[in-house]
């Protein structure tokens, strides 16, 4: 809209009148919309939630509460219909999501200092115990887990002091690809001689992807893979080209009345 030459309030009118946020005009065109929000309304607007007292979800209980019926007596419909009633206590003209907590892991705690994880705590009795770091750490590798954590500092937690492509690389522990459980039998079969395209074509039989036999086996499947959509520093088109908002920059080009 922009594009064709209507001015920047008639857009801003197309787009409030759609439900879409006008003010999205004032950013700049060039970037992408993710670019340029603060990480609290990336992490806020993320599926462009309606305020509660429009969630089709809730909207019936708001309407209840305009009718004049007490909140609680609300709460007692919200629940039988087997919904949270706790909603009423919260901002209607906010979205829900951006008045839930967030998930663990994203208020700033990491985990438990490493001494008190429940991962490694038995270890930390040894030392304490005056068993020899090196025994220690001989103790972890028996149980197959990272003995080098022991020459971390045990007051902080192991999230805190891991690069962050090793947080994102380690969060689910996954053993080496020679070790998951998964392929483990296809390494055994290269190990004992057998030809890599024949293993290949076993995993083929088995509806697994052979391609996984061309990685590091020492390393986890997750850490080889490519990250997901939006953790490669592409956070989408410029708004300007942008599907959901291109057609308020055609209005503006236009320069309609």
């Amino acid at each position: 809209m922009l594009k064709m030459g209507l001015p920047k309030e008639a857009a801003k009118h197309a787009m409030a009148r759609d439900k879409m946020d006008p003010s999205i005009l004032d950013l700049d065109p060039e970037k992408s919309l993710k670019s340029q929000l603060k990480p609290t309304e990336v992490q806020g607007s993320g599926d462009d939630d309606p305020p509660l007292k429009e969630d089709p979800k809730y909207e019936k209980y708001y309407k209840m509460l305009k009718m004049g019926l007490p909140k609680d007596a609300v709460k007692h419909a919200m629940v039988r219909d087997q919904q949270d009633p706790s909603i009423l206590d919260l901002d209607p003209e906010k979205t829900l999501k951006s008045q839930q907590k967030p998930k663990e892991g994203e208020d700033g705690n990491d985990g438990p200092p490493l001494k008190d994880d429940p991962k490694y705590v038995k270890y930390y009795k040894m030392l304490k115990m005056g068993l020899p770091k090196e025994a220690a750490k001989h103790a972890m590798a028996r149980d197959k887990m990272d003995p080098s954590i022991l020459d971390l500092d045990p007051e902080k937690s192991l999230k805190s002091q891991l690069k962050p492509t090793e947080v994102q690389g380690s969060g689910d522990d996954d053993p080496p690809l020679k070790e998951d459980p998964k392929y483990e039998k296809y390494y055994k079969m290269l190990k004992m001689g057998l030809p890599k395209d024949a293993v290949k074509h076993a995993m083929v039989r088995d509806q697994q992807d052979p391609s996984i036999l061309d990685l590091d086996p020492e390393k986890t499947l997750k850490s080889q893979q490519k990250p997901k959509e939006g953790e490669d520093g592409n956070d989408g088109p410029p708004l300007k080209d942008d599907p959901k908002y291109v057609k308020y920059y055609k209005m503006l080009k236009m320069g309609l009345p």
